[in-house]
């Protein structure tokens, strides 16, 4: 049976409605339509900051045959203090540490405009979506440009929860269908 980690921030914890639910878990193994073992390592409010302190805990030492990692919204926030060049660094440190056959690369999210424009404005989200393709591309793994899906809708938002921030089921399910069709693609 294939372990699948899910490592990231609020977005990948399944963060909804003030709660933490298991709903991206839930749409990957409905659509894989085959026995995994999904576990979730997201924790709200993380950067890649805090997963190189803790992704040999909850990374590594489960073993895992697929990772995905998704940062990015918190490391892209203003008040991070986590610059692009950090962020690129610590994605590829994670991956070199995790193995790159593991590794599916996820970007930054979309964040409601109308309410994240100054401490999470677009060209600052497509800035830190660049170093994670930069990162995808030097270590040729899989990538899902989720920022770039999410703005090519006719409403990007429906993808939000009314945080403008976190995912509605629409954004759980676009979410889900990447991240399958990349699994898929290595099996």
């Amino acid at each position: 049976m294939k372990k699948i980690i899910l490592f990231g921030d609020s977005i990948t914890a399944g963060y909804r409605n003030g709660e933490i639910d298991t709903i991206l878990n839930t749409k990957i193994e409905h659509l894989l339509n085959t026995k995994v073992e999904i576990i979730n390592a997201g924790i709200p409010g993380d950067t890649t900051k805090g997963a190189l302190s803790r992704f040999q805990d909850h990374v590594v030492s489960y073993e895992p045959d697929i990772v995905t990692i998704f940062f990015g919204a918190n490391d892209a926030a203003k008040l991070s203090g986590i610059s692009v060049i950090q962020y690129e660094e610590n994605l590829a440190y994670l991956i070199e540490q995790i193995g790159a056959k593991k590794v599916v690369l996820i970007g930054p999210p979309y964040a409601h405009q109308m309410m994240y424009h100054d401490e999470r404005p677009l060209v600052d989200l497509m800035q830190y979506n660049n170093a994670a393709q930069r990162v995808a591309k030097s270590f040729s793994i899989s990538y899902v440009d989720i920022l770039e899906e999410m703005i090519a809708s006719d409403s990007p938002t429906r993808f939000l929860e009314t945080d403008g921030l976190h995912f509605s089921d629409d954004g759980y399910d676009l979410l889900a269908r990447l991240i399958v069709e990349k699994i898929k693609e290595r099996v």
